[in-house]
């Protein structure tokens, strides 16, 4: 055997060998980043399925919340028909208080009016009653008239 062969034959396989060593390690690290992929694409795809069903839950309540905001605006829009009819009854109120004191204003004055007639009706009639007593002709008058009708005695 020559030195030629044993020099270069040895270190070619040993060089063989790192490089079938370097290549099986290679494969490995490429297989497990592989792996790692594939489960990355699994949990991207868990993800996004995940994204969607949140976008999905997300459409449902905003469907909700406009629901519930059309309906507070069709409740706020019949309280506010309701307000003015309720002013519109309030102002046809006022005016009929404002015509029933007007007349009650009247009906008192004429009242008062009245009242003060027929005060001055009673004063006149005492008084030519208080005349006619002093009168001895119409104080008999009177006496016969109460003895003829007890029933009128006290006028």
């Amino acid at each position: 055997m020559s030195l030629l062969p044993t020099l270069t034959v040895k270190p070619l396989l040993y060089a063989i060998a790192v490089l079938a060593l370097s290549l099986l390690l290679s494969n490995l690290g490429w297989w497990a980043h592989a792996s790692s992929l594939g489960l990355q694409r699994d949990v991207a795809d868990a993800s996004r399925d995940v994204a969607v069903a949140n976008l999905r839950v997300a459409n449902t309540e905003k469907q909700v919340w406009k629901n519930k905001s059309d309906e507070l605006a069709l409740a706020n829009l019949a309280g506010q028909k309701t307000i003015g009819t309720l002013q519109l009854e309030l102002k046809a109120a006022q005016g009929e208080k404002h015509r029933l004191q007007a007349e009650g204003e009247k009906a008192i004055a004429a009242a008062q009016a009245a009242a003060s007639d027929a005060d001055r009706t009673l004063k006149h009639f005492i008084d030519r009653y208080a005349r006619q007593l002093s009168n001895p002709d119409c104080a008999g008058a009177l006496n016969v008239v109460q003895r003829a009708c007890p029933a009128l005695e006290g006028y």
